[in-house]
């Protein structure tokens, strides 16, 4: 048996670990900039601003803000503090007021045939719970004796209104309580975390009858915060922005035993352990945005004969940042990912070639705009790779890709075997069937040693 170790820094782990998925819960509340004393927000406009938190408060740090402008004016009743009730029936929206001022002012400024929009939030049956009703007024009836206002109305929606609409993610604040070790953030913004342990003894590779890989344990945890914002352009139909800060650590403790009986050709296989989805961050008609954690644990494998192979490998990346820029890839950047590494190689029977494995975490956001007038996909993918390359001393095959080591060859090997171990690591930016950046890349060698046999 040939034994040897590197080690680095690396934090801990709990052994045990589950799946932890984030829920948002929605509420339409009242934006900031509003002021319900000014008498303005009476008069129909063709921008208005629609916030949503994930508490009952307008709290900037955890809300989403969406930017309308609209095909024709819009009056937002919950912006107006002397709408004293509003009630909804199939084809009627009744907005009473508390002031003869207020009552006077919509008198004055509402257009008395229609054509204009009324947007209800809470108001009586007007819109479900947490959502606000988009109507269209087609005539006015005006009861000065009550102070009210009955408009003929039709239920319409977003996509209905909107000649663009710009979506701010700027603080959905997600709770992570986890008493078990595991990577968990309590950050603002879309807060998203996952934890998952391989079965013990599991075979997660193989090609039979020459190849198998077995893990022998495996835990793997997520984090991330994600912010971002998108313009959408509704009659070009084009999105004019689209970019996401995706905040970012992650955990990866492998230990895999390659067994392959015969030569065999090099390959990369691979194996998903699972995707893990939080709740989408929904406004129904206007957005959805649906983010995903996805591991993929694989190797590059090939040799000239018999190996048996034992590799470990913990590595921890506890400060990733990136920017990534849908529109424009160029954009698109990084800062931190700097990762921590701890290894372990084994090589009880030794053959040419290389045993490599490698653990994929990606964060993927899934965007619709409009209920599909606009969809996109993309995200980044973080690889990190123990690179190990086996050379038994006279052996004239090389079965190992060319470019698999990273630095010149430094000793030579008698009557065993040399192993030579390196780190490997990539960070990607893509949008599906768009375009895919590598954003970072970096190979650390680690050992190029002699073992007798």
């Amino acid at each position: 048996m040939r034994f040897t170790q590197f080690l680095t820094s690396a934090p801990f782990l709990a052994s045990t670990a589950i799946a932890a998925l984030n829920e948002f819960d929605l509420h339409a509340v009242l934006a900031p900039s509003y002021d319900t004393a000014n008498l303005a927000n009476i008069v129909p406009s063709t921008n208005v601003t629609l916030d949503y938190s994930v508490d009952a408060l307008a709290d900037p740090r955890s809300s989403i803000s969406i930017d309308l402008q609209t095909y024709e004016p819009v009056v937002l009743l919950e912006a107006i503090g002397s709408v004293l009730q509003v009630a909804c029936s199939y084809n009627t929206v009744t907005v009473g007021f508390s002031t003869a001022a207020a009552f006077e002012h919509a008198l004055s400024n509402w257009p008395h045939d229609g054509q204009f929009w009324l947007i209800t939030n809470h108001f009586g049956n007007c819109d479900a719970a947490g959502e606000r009703g988009i109507y269209l007024v087609a005539a006015l009836d005006w009861d000065n004796d009550h102070k009210t206002a009955s408009a003929q109305t039709v239920k319409m929606d977003f996509r209905s209104i909107a000649s663009s609409i710009a979506v701010t993610f700027s603080d959905i604040q997600g709770s992570m309580t986890n008493n078990s070790g595991n990577i968990t953030w309590d950050e603002p913004g879309i807060n998203v975390a996952s934890n998952f342990t391989l079965p013990t003894d599991e075979e997660i590779l193989s090609e039979p009858p020459y190849f198998t890989a077995t893990a022998k344990s495996g835990s793997l945890s997520d984090a991330a915060v994600i912010r971002g914002h998108f313009n959408y352009d509704v009659p070009s139909q084009q999105v004019q922005s689209l970019w996401f800060d995706i905040d970012s650590a992650f955990y990866g403790d492998l230990a895999v035993t390659f067994n392959v009986t015969a030569p065999f050709s090099s390959n990369r296989y691979s194996f998903s352990p699972g995707t893990f989805y939080a709740s989408a961050v929904n406004v129904p008609g206007a957005f959805s945005l649906q983010p995903a954690l996805h591991w993929t644990v694989g190797a590059d494998v090939g040799t000239d004969g018999a190996l048996h192979h034992n590799s470990n490998i913990t590595m921890s990346i506890p400060d990733g940042h990136a920017h990534v820029d849908f529109v424009n890839s160029t954009n698109s950047h990084i800062i931190g990912w700097g990762p921590r590494l701890t290894s372990a190689v084994q090589a009880d029977e030794a053959a040419t070639g290389h045993a490599s494995p490698f653990v994929q975490f990606s964060i993927e956001l899934a965007l619709d705009v409009l209920d599909g007038l606009y969809n996109a996909t993309g995200g980044i993918a973080a690889t990190p790779q123990f690179v190990n390359d086996l050379n038994v001393a006279q052996s004239q095959t090389r079965v190992r890709k060319a470019n698999q080591m990273f630095w010149p060859r430094n000793i030579t090997c008698v009557n065993g075997f040399e192993l030579r171990s390196a780190f490997s690591f990539t960070v990607d930016a893509y949008v599906t069937g768009e375009w895919q950046n590598t954003l970072f890349s970096t190979d650390i060698p680690i050992s190029d040693e002699c073992y007798p046999f």
